[in-house]
């Protein structure tokens, strides 16, 4: 089950996703947002992927002055987060 939240905080909005899958490991936290980094980069994973999605997530969230993380508890799932400024009509200050 993956849950989608969002919420106004300020001038800003957060915008939430949380799944309740394996979790990432700890020793994997500090590499998560780095190109080319799996938690799990076995021949034996079940979906492919080269490592790049979250590093390029990161890339574009700070190019909007916004914020990127995350919170994972290995065997609990995780909840990634943006936080970007709320835009007007004349754009974002």
């Amino acid at each position: 089950q993956v849950t989608i939240k969002a919420e106004k905080m300020g001038d800003k909005i957060k915008i939430s996703i949380t799944d309740q899958g394996r979790g990432i490991p700890e020793k994997f936290h500090e590499r998560i947002f780095q190109k080319f980094s799996q938690a799990d980069a076995s021949d034996s994973k079940a979906y492919g992927g080269t490592g790049l999605g979250l590093a390029i997530s990161k890339e574009l969230v700070e190019r909007m002055y916004g914020e990127i993380g995350f919170v994972s508890q290995e065997g609990k799932g995780s909840t990634f987060y943006v936080i970007l400024p709320q835009a007007n009509e004349v754009g974002v200050q």
